[in-house]
């Protein structure tokens, strides 16, 4: 599920010159303060999801591979009186009081950085869970909040093919509706878990799809998530000895198939590929030091025994096959500035 709070598409303001400038950031990223109240009002409705969690907070992230460093950031109510400054705490959540004066003024939410830097969304963690932990309960009710704030932001029309897609208009309760959450690293897998049940959920490299809509889960059901170990310090300093990752359309762009050093330089992937069309790059986990795709613009066609240059944080590389085999990819890195890639059909 996509982050509703702060979306670049979502605000009006872009290309506006009599947007009031906020610490010197130029056209910055604002939300009604209205769609946000709205999620307050849904957290109320549904506390019962997560009875335990006494307020919703919210809180602020860049992409995966950035930092935020929380004490830059100002974040004000501002409408008609003067501004109110919401407070950072050290984790970098914050909570927005309800102020009816700001309901009054059509007030809006006002952050120091350009649209579409950071990204929004609420979060509810029952106390006491390990990190890598998330209460199914807790997931609905951050689905609940989002989904006000974005349906209080949404036009008729809009509002209205969602509710024909998901085929009721409780968007977060859509019979089997699967909704994709932000993880707090890399994940190498992730399964729900309740009483003696197990079974894995859907992943990408920095997410998972949390079975929302799936009521064999009870609000008590956990979600498990395995993450990747992080870097040391020294693989950060040099990312070349950090783990390499295939990452594509064949294994849902997450740090699944590792490629093996073979050589000074030399790596190599077997994976099982079925007939058609796939798209992927290679790099580290999340793609955080190494980023290795086409090396131009556009996408860049990859044929079987055919050696093909690779660019750094380049486009995606697109094999197609004919068959359904094992492949197996030579990456070729003795000369880091100009590595190469060549795929073989194995059997």
């Amino acid at each position: 599920m996509l982050s509703v709070l702060w979306l670049a598409s979502a605000s009006g303001y872009a290309g506006d010159d009599n947007v009031v400038q906020v610490n010197g950031t130029k056209n910055p990223d604002m939300r009604s303060y209205r769609s946000i109240v709205a999620g307050l009002d849904a957290f109320d409705a549904h506390h019962d999801l997560a009875p335990a969690v006494p307020e919703v907070r919210f809180r602020l992230d860049a992409a995966p591979a950035h930092q935020v460093d929380y004490k830059t950031l100002s974040l004000r109510i501002v409408g008609d009186s003067d501004p109110i400054p919401l407070t950072f705490a050290d984790d970098g959540t914050f909570t927005v009081p309800r102020v009816q004066s700001a309901l009054d003024d059509n007030a809006d939410l006002v952050l120091n950085r350009k649209k579409g830097e950071l990204q929004g969304r609420p979060v509810i963690r029952t106390p006491g869970l390990p990190a890598n932990v998330r209460r199914l309960g807790d997931l609905r009710l951050e689905c609940e909040v989002e989904v006000a704030i974005a349906r209080s932001d949404a036009g008729f029309f809009v509002r209205a093919l969602v509710n024909t897609m998901l085929m009721t208009s409780r968007w977060c309760t859509a019979k089997d509706g699967k909704f994709w959450f932000r993880s707090p690293g890399a994940l190498s897998e992730a399964f729900i878990v309740e009483g003696d049940r197990r079974e894995p959920i859907g992943i990408s490299t920095n997410g998972y799809l949390a079975p929302l809509g799936d009521s064999r889960w009870t609000n008590e059901a956990r979600v498990e998530l395995a993450l990747e170990p992080e870097l040391t310090a020294e693989e950060k300093a040099h990312p070349w000895q950090a783990p390499l990752y295939l990452m594509g359309s064949m294994n849902n762009w997450t740090a699944r198939n590792r490629l093996l050093r073979t050589d000074d330089g030399q790596f190599k992937a077997e994976l099982l590929l079925n007939a058609g069309r796939h798209e992927f790059k290679i790099g580290g986990s999340q793609f955080i030091g190494i980023d290795l795709g086409g090396s131009g613009k556009d996408k860049q066609v990859v044929a079987t025994d055919m050696p093909v240059a690779l660019g750094t944080k380049g486009s995606n590389l697109v094999l197609t096959v004919d068959k359904d085999g094992r492949y197996a990819f030579f990456l070729d890195a003795s000369d880091t500035e100009q590595p190469r890639l060549t795929v073989t059909r194995v059997q």
